[in-house]
């Protein structure tokens, strides 16, 4: 059951590079210019924005198993929509349908993941889950591109149109039915506002926004750096940036494990003062191998400070409300993913790179230290389960 989670996560992260290498076949296919192709694009993001809240109540309401088969279901059915699909009307259609699968599935997932880990080891089977999210931004643009060249444009899709349906039929063949649900205990507003004002629920929410901002920071400024600085190839900078996920995906359990054992305020800390470091490092290397060193150290400060935000919001919500609680992870994710390039974007304009990398650093050094006066003042450091 948990492979078959973890399977959907893979897909569901793979979906969001898939399309970029195909991107100028998709020009060519349906003469779109760069404004239609940047909205195709975004289309996939909307329905995460606007449903990942009903889908996280969905998921505690109505159970793991039907959210998670119809959002395999749902990719599937997304996914071979764009293999035939000749206009970008059609594209994009199949895109917000891959969008709200990948949606559901992965609030599924997340929460299917939580629910049977062994006592004392949540962290470490949710870092193995997130693990597979790094896999799957890896493999996602390397699975879009190669097949497509070897196969033809539909060839990618129709792989993952076969996988998600494979996949559902496995949850339909080994999740056992869940029976009646205990009814939540407050509506979904007052739930998230009590969860994320409880201590580990606003340093987590903290986190999350923090984390992925930081993300949308350096996925715009650092590749527009590193050509004009260094004069880097496409190929030289996404293998840069593949560096920092390799990093990130075998750190994710054992942050996890790091947190079940001693608590979770040791990943937090040494998460965010590991990004800050990274990022100012950014701001001053010198060459491709200070660039990589910067960006590996990046990779794992993003996998530390995220083996701590995740069981702490996990826990926060508790078990009953745990799929709203993945709901609001997405959701934070997202926002937080839209707001780091506008602010990156600002600063670039406004100042340089480097303003940009040092104005990052420092509002994550401040998380840091933030974090260590709250872990400091603390009277519940032990461990979390």
């Amino acid at each position: 059951m948990v492979a078959a989670a973890i399977g959907a996560v893979t897909i569901d992260t793979a979906l969001l590079g898939l399309i970029a290498p195909l991107l100028p076949e998709i020009e060519e296919r349906t003469g779109a210019g760069d404004a239609a192709l940047g909205i195709s694009l975004a289309v996939y993001a909307a329905p995460v924005v606007l449903f990942s809240l009903p889908l996280g109540r969905a998921a505690d309401e109505i159970g793991r198993r039907p959210l998670l088969i119809a959002g395999l279901l749902l990719t599937a059915g997304g996914s071979a929509l764009i293999a035939v699909s000749d206009s970008l009307a059609v594209l994009m259609a199949g895109r917000a349908v891959q969008g709200v699968g990948a949606a559901a599935s992965w609030i599924a997932a997340l929460a299917v993941v939580s629910d049977l880990a062994p006592p004392g080891k949540r962290g470490e089977a949710l870092g193995v889950a997130f693990a597979a999210n790094s896999i799957g931004s890896i493999a996602g643009p390397a699975l879009g591109g190669v097949t497509a060249d070897l196969l033809g444009f539909a060839a990618p899709f129709l792989i993952v149109c076969a996988t998600s349906t494979a996949l559902a039929a496995a949850v339909t063949a080994v999740f056992p039915h869940e029976g009646e649900r205990e009814p939540a205990g407050s509506p979904a507003l007052r739930t998230i506002v009590r969860a994320t004002r409880s201590g580990i629920g606003a340093i987590a929410t903290a986190i999350t926004l923090a984390g992925a901002g930081v993300l949308g920071v350096v996925e715009l400024v650092a590749p527009l750096d590193l050509d004009s600085r260094l004069g880097l190839s496409s190929s030289a900078i996404g293998l840069l940036f593949a560096l920092s996920i390799a990093v990130d995906a075998p750190l994710a359990p054992i942050g996890g494990r790091w947190g079940d054992r001693r608590g979770r305020q040791g990943p937090a800390v040494t998460g965010l003062a590991t990004l800050a470091i990274s990022v100012a490092l950014l701001a001053a290397f010198a060459g491709t191998l200070g660039a990589a060193i910067a960006l590996a150290l990046f990779g794992a400060g993003f996998s530390l400070s995220f083996a701590a935000a995740v069981p702490w919001l996990d826990e926060a919500f508790g078990a009953v409300e745990r799929g709203l609680g993945y709901g609001l992870l997405n959701l934070l994710y997202a926002a937080g993913y839209a707001i780091g390039p506008l602010f990156g974007g600002v600063v670039l304009e406004l100042g340089s790179a480097d303003a940009a990398y040092l104005l990052t650093a420092g509002v994550l050094a401040v998380g840091a230290a933030a974090v260590l006066a709250w872990a400091r003042a603390s009277t519940t450091t032990a461990p979390s389960s």
